[in-house]
Parts: structure tokens; C-alpha cells; sequence
């Protein structure tokens, strides 16, 4: 039951108003087909609600059934993106900064998580939270997650004061490392996919297609010494993944087994990452990628007021490439003795170019470190940009002429033989 206020004008001289109340009873309002909406609305009602809170140390799936048990290996086990990271803690900083309680900020972002396995963390991380643990002290249960630097930021936005400052900071890290990741991988896949197919194709012709030829031409009269050398090395291939297939997988399993051994090993994994440093074309877009990550989270983390020492160690720790990790490590032991950190970095131009090194002094020396770190994490963000840009430019005409080469030499390989097929039989 409702009323509605309407004005109506007196008949004299139409300028007395009045304000009568109509009494409209919800009976009147009519919807058709309203039992059937009625039903459907109640289940849009409930919908959300058959959501099973599951937290980590408490859910127990002991008593469920296999399908259960298989569905929560999958969850466990899947992976939590830079996107999922980015925008939970860009959607935490906006509800805090609101006045939201931390606690029940985590809850509705673990409701509203597309990924189930980051559903489960927040479920927990919240759990946590309710039983008297501080957001970056529940994060550390999840170090697989959640690396080091980022627990950083959170703990050093608690014990200051400014969470919702801080996470809107990581945020934009995360969003700009995601962003440089699509990147990357856009500039990859043109060249992957082209190699793929080409391989595709090669295998192909080879198992189906080169057989009939070679069935075709030794019914025509031509023998193998009669055949061009270019078709010659392509029967030697045919026959050889056509008989020992197996031995070829076997090889490329042993192969990439004993390079992932290697690559794994304390040594190997050290030799490994210094090699990537010396590949011609791509040395110098690796470099400056840790150096971007350098600067970027030592700017941040000293912003978010940590002790010097402290932000290195959890930058060398968010470092991948081991020869900077060895590098942070060794200016960690410096400026504990007292050195600048421009200081040390001015016998290793290789790994942080000159003007790295300047603006990091200046910073130094006006106290103003963060700023100057953000700067140059901004120019090398640009610069990485620019460097993907000229990298696919060059991919894209290298591929064609690969390609090219490749069909030439593949029709050349099997229109070569016909042509003398053709004259041999006087066509």
C-alpha cells in the first residue's frame, strides 16, 4: 500500500493549490505471467547464495564425493593471473579508502572473484583477518601467490597509516607489469604461430602428400639417383620420420629433460639467466626489463617508507633474472657499510646503464628517491615499448622471407622431379 501526492488547482482564479493524498493499493499494479516471474525472481534471489565459502585449513572434502574431490585438485592447482592480483587490490584500496572495515572488503571481493582458486585465498585471507591476523601477515600463507614485494607494500601501508595509499600504488605496478606482459606475448606470437604451422605443414606433405609423389615417380620410370638433390634430402627426411619417429621423440624428450635438469640446477640456472643477457637482439630489452623492475618497486617500497635495506631485499627478491638477484644482493652489502647505492652500481654499466645510475645519485642526494625512481621506471616503460615496436616490425618481414624461402625450396623439392617426369615421357 502506497500514496502518492498530486497537486490540484482551485476554481478560483486557478490560484489555490492543495495537496490531496491517493491511496493506490499494490493489488492494482498488475504484471502478466506474474506466478511464473514470481518463481524465476525468487531463484535470481537465491542464485548467490549457493555459494560454498571455502577456506583453506577448515573446508574438509574428506566425505565428498570424487567429482568434488577432483573439482577442488583442479582449483587448488590452477593459477592466479597478474589481472586477478591488480584488480583485488585496486577494488581493496577503493573500499578502504571509503571507510569499509579490511575484513569485510575481502569477504565481498572473495564473493565476487571470477577465479575460484583466488576465491578460496580471499575466503581465507579474511578468515584470518577475522581471527586477529593483519592483511599482509594472512597474505604470507600464500607466498606462491603474493610475492614478497607486494606483502612489502601492504605491511608498510598498515603500520603507516596508509593502506588504501598503498594499494592504489600496487595496483598500478601489477596493471603496468600485466599490461607489459600482453605485450610481450603479442610480440612472440606472430613468429611462434608462423613456425608452428610451417612445421605443421612440413610434417604433413611429408607423411601423406611426398609418398604419392614417390609412387607417381616410380611408376613413371625415374630412380632415386635420377631425382634432384633437393628432392633427394627430402625422401632422406620423409624416411627418417616416417621409421624412426620414435627415436626422434625419444631424442627431444632426453633433450629438453636434461636442458630443464640443467636449467634447474643452482649453476645452470646462474649460466642460464648470464646467457640470456648475451643473446644478440633480445640481451638489451631483457636488461632493461630488470631494470624497470629495480627501480619501479625500490621507488614504491621506499614510498611506502621501509628502511633502505629492507626495499632492497625485497626487490632483489622480486628480481627473476639471477645475475641482478647477485647484483642486489652485493649492493645490499655496500650501503650496510655505508655506500650509496649509485656508488655501487657505477662498476656494473652492463646491468644499469650510466644514466640509471645519475638519477639514482640525484635521488640520493636530494633525498627524493622515490620520485626519482618513478621517473625512470616511466622512461624505461617507454622505452620497452618502443623496443617490442621495432622488434615485430623486424619479425614481420624476417618471417615472409623465411616462409618465402621455405616454399621455394619445398616446390622446388617436389616440381622438380615432375618437370623431368614429364619430359622423360615426352609431354
Amino acid at each position: 500500500m502506497s500514496f502518492f501526492d498530486i497537486k490540484i488547482k482551485s476554481d478560483k482564479g486557478h490560484k489555490e493549490e492543495k495537496k490531496v493524498k491517493i491511496h493506490a493499493d499494490s493489488s492494482d499494479f498488475i504484471v502478466f505471467g506474474a506466478e511464473v516471474g514470481q518463481e524465476l525472481l525468487e531463484g535470481f534471489r537465491t542464485k548467490g547464495q549457493k555459494k560454498e565459502r571455502v577456506i583453506y585449513g577448515v573446508y574438509d572434502n574428506s566425505d565428498k564425493g570424487v567429482f568434488v574431490k577432483l573439482n577442488d585438485f583442479l582449483i587448488d592447482h590452477s593459477k592466479v593471473t597478474l589481472k586477478d592480483k591488480s584488480y583485488f587490490f585496486h577494488m581493496l584500496a577503493v573500499m578502504v579508502d571509503a571507510g569499509i572495515p579490511v575484513v569485510r572488503a575481502v569477504k565481498s571481493l572473495a564473493y565476487r572473484a571470477s577465479n575460484p582458486k583466488f576465491q578460496r585465498v580471499l575466503n581465507t585471507i579474511a578468515y584470518s583477518c577475522e581471527n586477529g591476523a593483519t592483511l599482509a601477515d594472512a597474505m604470507m600463507r600464500f607466498d606462491d601467490i603474493f610475492d614478497q614485494a607486494e606483502m612489502g607494500i601492504v605491511r608498510s601501508g598498515e603500520a603507516t597509516g596508509s593502506l588504501d595509499t598503498m594499494l592504489f600504488k600496487l595496483s598500478s605496478q601489477l596493471d603496468k607489469r600485466h599490461d607489459l606482459y600482453l605485450k610481450l606475448w603479442s610480440a612472440a606470437v606472430y613468429p611462434i604461430a608462423v613456425l608452428v604451422v610451417l612445421v605443421v605443414v612440413a610434417v604433413g606433405m611429408l607423411l601423406w602428400i611426398f609418398p604419392t609423389l614417390l609412387t607417381l615417380l616410380n611408376e613413371g620410370g625415374l630412380t632415386q639417383d635420377q631425382l634432384p638433390t633437393s628432392t633427394r634430402v627430402l625422401l632422406s627426411v620423409q624416411t627418417g620420420l616416417d621409421q624412426y619417429w620414435w627415436a626422434i621423440l625419444i631424442v627431444l624428450f632426453l633433450l629438453y629433460s636434461t636442458f630443464s635438469l640443467y636449467k634447474n640446477s643452482a649453476s645452470g640456472a646462474v649460466s642460464w639467466d648470464a646467457t640470456k643477457l648475451d643473446i644478440p637482439i633480445f640481451s638489451g630489452l631483457i636488461k632493461k626489463l630488470n631494470v624497470l623492475r629495480f627501480v619501479s618497486m625500490l621507488g614504491i617500497l621506499i614510498d611506502a617508507g621501509l628502511p633502505v635495506i629492507k626495499a632492497l631485499k625485497i626487490t632483489g627478491n622480486s628480481l627473476t633474472n639471477r645475475i641482478y638477484k647477485l647484483k642486489a644482493q652485493e649492493i645490499i652489502n655496500r650501503v650496510r657499510v655505508g655506500e650509496k647505492i649509485s656508488s655501487s652500481l657505477r662498476d656494473s654499466e652492463v646491468l644499469f646503464p650510466p644514466e640509471v645510475v645519475e638519477m639514482l645519485a640525484v635521488g640520493e642526494e636530494s633525498a627524493n628517491i622515490a620520485k626519482v625512481s618513478s621517473k625512470v621506471a616511466d622512461q624505461y616503460q617507454r622505452e620497452i615499448d618502443n623496443t617490442l615496436k621495432k622488434l615485430t616490425s623486424i619479425f614481420e618481414p624476417v618471417m615472409i622471407l623465411f616462409v618465402g624461402l621455405f616454399v621455394a625450396l619445398l616446390a622446388m623439392a617436389i616440381m622438380a622431379p615432375i618437370f623431368n617426369l614429364s619430359s622423360t615421357l615426352g609431354y
